[in-house]
């Protein structure tokens, strides 16, 4: 604040700026992701997708057995 008063902006508008900076930088700053959120991230997409590879195989396998019945 007071490299804005020594630039001329008076002390309200100095104080104004001020404050409006510190604001944005927290809450900048309240949204940052921790390493536990990206480890739980990270295992909820391992969990979907693993899930999406096995459902994906059923349907495979079980495509296969019925078109292989239905010749005979």
């Amino acid at each position: 604040m007071r490299r804005l008063k020594a630039t001329g902006l008076s002390g309200d508008r100095a104080e104004a700026i001020t404050t409006a900076i510190r604001e944005s930088r927290d809450a900048g700053l309240t949204n940052l992701v921790t390493k536990t959120d990206l480890a739980g991230a990270k295992f909820d997409i391992m969990k979907w997708a693993i899930g999406s590879i096995g459902f994906q195989t059923i349907v495979i396998v079980g495509a296969i057995v019925a078109l292989s019945g239905a010749k005979h």
